[in-house]
């Protein structure tokens, strides 16, 4: 049982993130400047590029539009987004050579990694950022959801292999004890707002979404939360990070730092700047402002470099490889998969 209820944890952590549709390009028009000291100069003298990047709709994305909005590579780096509204779609970007840098689920890069594509993990800014949510009253514990219907983001995402992990330890059975629809974020969220779903699992901004539009819609349980006191430890989960090629960091190795040491800063500002940032997520990526805004304290958006974040994802790894190894590509990856400056 613990087996299987790993197995499906797996599938859950790989984020996130889900997104608008068809793919879409913004292309940084600013002239402002606004960057650490780190081989921006080098940067500069380089013929004019243009950066492809794979995001999400969700808070990886974030850092990055501030990025483009202060020219933060250098006048002569054109940042462009692609959006991925699935885990399929951005395995396609990595494959099809035409970008430079994506945001990972965490089981993605993973797989990806060990299935032997050269992928790299740069850093984590994502943690914790699910939650299971109800419009029931009544509802106080997983045991309660015997005979009910849940309605999950993407089948086989990270929330779902975490509401099935939770669920198992509660001693429920899906497709006997439980029923879970799949749908996509959005859809999801909608059903939850209009009443037609009564219980979902759902992440960042679209939790904050739907309690604006429903109030009697709550957060019943932080999945963080859970994971911490289900494994009995203080340990975050990690979601989602971004990686690039060791093909790019080969070839650029002075803009891939560049780019780590920009994201830094910009998360950091999307952090202390929650407002400017919901306008900048309006401007590029058509979301309301202010529910960037609210939801920003409970999005999860924290920069570790992956090496920094070893004890993290060792345990995150080393918890889906006993559960379903498949989950992550047949084993733990190694360290080798961690891009590192030094």
């Amino acid at each position: 049982m613990k087996k299987l209820l790993l197995c499906l944890l797996a599938t859950f952590l790989s984020v996130s993130l889900v997104a608008c549709t068809s793919s879409k390009q913004v292309e940084n028009t600013s002239d402002a400047t606004d960057i650490s000291e780190v081989s921006t100069e080098s940067v500069n003298q380089n013929e004019p590029i243009t950066l492809k990047i794979g995001v999400p709709t969700a808070p990886p994305a974030l850092p990055v539009l501030r990025m483009m909005d202060t020219n933060a590579l250098g006048d002569n780096v054109v940042i462009e987004i692609d959006i991925w509204d699935e885990p399929e779609t951005l395995i396609a970007m990595v494959q099809d050579g035409n970008h430079d840098f994506f945001a990972f689920p965490l089981t993605v890069i993973s797989k990806l990694y060990n299935k032997g594509l050269d992928v790299r993990l740069m850093n984590v800014n994502t943690w914790g950022v699910t939650y299971f949510m109800t419009s029931d009253p009544e509802f106080s514990t997983w045991s309660d959801l015997k005979g009910k219907t849940l309605y999950v983001p993407l089948q086989s995402s990270p929330p779902d292999a975490l509401t099935q992990y939770f669920l198992t330890e509660a001693g429920l059975t899906v497709g006997e004890d439980v029923t879970i629809i799949y749908a996509s974020t959005s859809e999801v969220a909608t059903m939850l707002a209009s009443g037609e779903a009564e219980y979902a699992t759902l992440i960042e901004p679209q939790v904050t979404k739907v309690m604006l539009e429903n109030t009697n819609v709550r957060v019943a349980y932080s999945f963080e939360k859970e994971w911490q006191r289900v494994n009995h430890t203080e340990t975050k989960i990690p979601n989602a990070g971004f990686g690039t090629t060791q093909t790019f960091i080969n070839e650029n190795p002075e803009l891939t730092l560049s780019f780590q040491k920009a994201y830094e800063e910009a998360a950091a500002w999307v952090n202390e700047n929650p407002a400017e940032a919901g306008a900048l997520a309006e401007k590029y990526l058509g979301l309301k402002a202010a529910l960037i805004e609210k939801a920003l304290p409970t999005m999860g958006l924290s920069f570790q470099t992956a090496v920094d974040s070893k004890e993290e994802l060792d345990m995150f790894y080393n918890l889906l490889n006993g559960f379903n190894p498949e989950m992550i590509g047949g084993k733990v990856p190694d360290e080798a998969m961690y891009y590192d400056a030094e």
